[in-house]
């Protein structure tokens, strides 16, 4: 990296520090500014580095005796513009005055024309789920003393250098995120202080490398005199990358080491997205700060609009995708799009109300263009000559490629299904460091490539492995990823929020689905759940559009806001997703606690888990209810849930519930769509194929669960154990009602005589058994009513299926 990036950086970085130390009570008269770096001399020589902090308002940096190529003109630009993108008063407020003890509003307040009024409390990122709740008055100087406390422990631990800057970044997020950058009373304040100084600090890089490529180093002059045609110049580009054949790599593998190999490649798709990220910063002088978004194979980047950055990206995604090919043939590519843009247009402050979600949609456009286009002529002769078969026509028994094939365990895999084999047990571990390095070591590794298309190997290491290496072997070196936990005191390090649980066997190993399926309740088989955020993409667009302003509709749709929503959304699934399988809460029996699950994946709006059938189930309500009160309702989930035997094919598996998940999306009920759950199945109907066990969340918890599965837990509990034979007579004559779209009802009296308890029961039970028999007369002549019961008979019939049982035959 560049002196002058990094100097830049770091400075816009901690540019607002000082708020902190201000708002635990230090109210020593001076502006943030100055207490901030007067704080941060403790820590920091660089006088560069302190000048972009102290000299960051016009108030002090037009009285200030600054050199004219002073980076600390850069960040006085940078930090206008991250405010600029956040910064927004409210209608109708006639607020002048700040108020220290205001808390961080909730993203989600605004979004899809909420009108949310949900604050965070100010606290530093825990394991625990901070939610939005009801704002109320309350002193918060205690808590920003012992954030400020906190920090200067951690900042005690790292060198304001080129490899600690990611660190930097970690100790910002990790205390800064519920803080809010402004608390002004007149604007919305749901963008964090992390927030703002990260976007400062991407914006502030862009800046100086911006420049110079054109040899204007007179900041003063460009970026404080003439700022406010600066504003108009096209000196940024959006780049979006995207990693095409996820689906397939991931899940076209036999059962084989199935869920070894699930954990392991949806693994691997995330570490090679990241890398690739990396690679790309590195290659044009960036850090992490200019990483927008990462993940569900997607990336945004905010870089410089120079020509050489654009060669530099081609280049080494060209590269990149040499390599890919030569590893994986044709199953994995990468494509991208890059959109120039000016410092207006990420403000949306734009005559064109439109330039913003622009951006988007161009680049949206050319990856769709290259998916379409992937190859060149030679490229595909080349993909052609380096197709590599095996002389006695052997497959490889995971992912069926015909080259490059080991004997392991007397079973005929390819190298690459065998490194993912050997490194799969270590990765579930919480403390190994992921460790990337130019040279082979010993041990299980994975492959990853440089900008330059050179190898790159990915081990799983133990910390003091890590810091030998750093010791011994710096520049072997070349990155270092923590899975959830902050790394402060490792250079080249950056922590990744990582969706990592997984049931452990009594070995300490993931547990097989066999082994899963053995700990469910009732029937031995495993649940799979496919889940997905519905109308994200359409959210990050359009979701800050007001409809209910016309006049400024546009007035939230930032930079800053597309950001803080991809963080916050990321953090959910990739890291609270965690918690929430740890601390398991809705149950079917007496189940609770950790759940008996492992996430093959958790992306940035979506997941995948298997487990014990009962919970996956009961997680799926954990999750949503978590969801809604993370989102405040503003976004909603929609899934897929089936259950299948453990021997089942994996690809079988992942289409099925895929298409539950669709079902799901395309579900429409009275005050809505989408928002659902599709259950167990696609049935045949007449002549279509439809997914009969389809509700909304609230339906299916409040009326299958809560009312007819209550009712027929209820009647076994106090009238007895009937035996499923009932329950199966029961469900065959409903399902012939849906199908013929009328009940028997005499048959339906028939079955329910037979059971009637015997004249000499308790009271209690003659009188549940009568309430029950009235409910179900009553609900097997409504259509929905009707419905609902088979889906509650299936899930409590399952539940109650005993070993003798689950060997025969299903009957439904």
């Amino acid at each position: 990296m560049k002196e002058s990036v990094k100097i830049a950086t770091i400075g816009a970085l901690l540019h607002d520090v000082g708020k902190v130390l201000y708002r635990s009570g230090n109210l020593d008269g001076r502006a943030h500014s100055i207490s901030g770096a007067d704080w941060l001399k403790q820590f920091i020589s660089d006088q560069a580095i302190l000048d972009c902090i102290r000299y960051h308002h016009h108030q002090e940096i037009i009285n200030a005796s600054l050199p004219q190529d002073s980076l600390a003109y850069v960040v006085y630009l940078a930090d206008n513009i991250s405010s600029g993108a956040d910064r927004r008063e409210i209608e109708g407020s006639g607020e002048k005055a700040f108020n220290k003890n205001r808390p961080l509003e909730s993203i989600y307040n605004l979004l899809n024309n909420n009108h949310g009024n949900a604050v965070h409390k100010v606290a530093a990122i825990g394991k625990n789920i901070n939610y939005p709740q009801a704002p109320q008055a309350h002193d918060y100087s205690p808590e920003y003393k012992k954030i400020s406390h906190e920090m200067f422990e951690a900042l005690k631990g790292i060198e304001f250098s080129t490899a600690y800057i990611n660190s930097l970044l970690e100790i910002l997020e990790a205390y800064l995120s519920y803080i809010p950058s402004s608390t002004f009373l007149a604007e919305v304040s749901d963008i964090s202080l992390f927030d703002h100084s990260k976007i400062t600090a991407a914006v502030a890089a862009c800046l100086v490398l911006y420049l110079e490529s054109q040899g204007r180093q007179n900041y003063a002059q460009e970026l404080f005199k003439n700022r406010d045609q600066f504003y108009g110049e096209q000196a940024f580009s959006l780049l979006s990358i995207d990693v095409s054949g996820v689906q397939q790599f991931i899940y076209t593998i036999s059962s084989k080491g199935a869920l070894k190999g699930l954990r392991s490649r949806s693994f691997y798709l995330e570490i090679l997205l990241e890398n690739l990220a990396d690679e790309l910063l590195a290659a044009c002088s960036l850090s992490r700060a200019n990483l927008i978004y990462t993940g569900g194979g997607h990336a945004y980047l905010l870089v410089p609009n120079t020509e050489e950055v654009k060669q530099k990206i081609d280049l080494a995604l060209a590269n990149y995708n040499r390599r890919l090919a030569e590893k994986f043939g044709t199953r994995l590519f990468v494509a991208h799009g890059i959109k120039e843009c000016s410092a207006n247009e990420l403000m949306s402050k734009t005559e064109d109300p439109e330039a913003y979600a622009n951006i988007f949609r161009s680049v949206s456009a050319q990856i769709a263009q290259k998916k379409l286009h992937r190859y060149s002529p030679q490229e595909l002769r080349l993909l052609n000559s380096n197709n590599q078969t095996d002389k006695e026509g052997r497959e490889c028994s995971i992912c069926g490629v015909s080259g490059n094939l080991v004997e392991q365990d007397e079973v005929i895999i390819c190298s690459t299904c065998a490194a993912f084999a050997d490194i799969s047990n270590m990765l579930i571990r919480p403390e190994v460091v992921l460790t990337v390095i130019n040279e082979k070591l010993s041990g299980p590794c994975l492959p990853l490539f440089s900008a330059e298309g050179k190898d790159l190997y990915l081990y799983a290491l133990e910390a003091e492995k890590v810091k030998e290496l750093l010791k011994h072997s710096p520049a072997r070196v070349v990155r270092l990823y923590s899975k959830n936990t902050f790394r402060t005191g490792f250079s080249l390090a950056t922590k990744l929020w990582l969706g990592d649980y997984a049931a452990k066997n009594s070995e300490g190993l993931l547990k097989t689905f066999a082994e899963l399926a053995q700990d469910s309740q009732g029937i031995k088989r495993i649940g799979v759940l496919r889940a997905d955020v519905d109308s994200l993409g359409k959210a990050f667009v359009n979701g800050f559009v007001r409809a209910d302003d016309p006049q400024n509709k546009y007035r939230y749709v930032t930079i800053s806001r597309t950001a803080t929503l991809s963080r916050s959304l990321s953090i959910f699934f990739k890291y609270h997703l965690n918690a929430l399988l740890e601390k398991g809460e809705f149950s079917l029996s007496e189940k609770q606690g950790s759940r008996n699950i492992v996430i093959v994946y958790a992306g940035g709006d979506d997941l995948f888990l298997v487990g014990a059938w009962d919970e996956v189930l009961t997680a799926a309500l954990d999750i949503r209810r978590a969801f809604t009160s993370y989102t405040g309702g503003a976004l909603t989930l929609s899934a897929g849930f089936a259950v299948f035997e453990p021997g089942y094919p994996i690809s079988r598996m992942a289409a099925e519930a895929a298409a539950l998940e669709r079902a799901a999306k395309e579900h429409i009920y009275p005050g809505g769509t989408k928002n659902s759950l599709s259950l167990f199945g696609l049935e045949i109907v007449g002549e279509k194929l439809l997914a009969q066990h389809t509700y909304d969340w609230d339906t299916f918890e409040n009326f299958v669960l809560g009312e007819k599965m209550a009712s027929i837990t209820e009647l076994f509990s106090i009238c007895g154990d009937y035996g499923n034979s009932f329950l199966y007579s029961i469900l065959q004559l409903l399902r012939v009602a849906e199908e013929e779209d009328r009940i028997n009802l005499a048959r339906l009296a028939y079955l329910l005589a037979r059971r009637e308890p015997p004249k000499n029961a308790s009271d209690l039970v003659q009188k549940t058994y009568s309430e029950f028999a009235k409910k179900l007369y009553k609900w097997a002549l409504d259509p929905e009513d009707r419905r609902q019961v088979i889906t509650a008979l299936i899930i409590y019939t399952y539940l109650k299926r005993d070993e003798k049982e689950d060997e025969q035959d299903e009957q439904f």
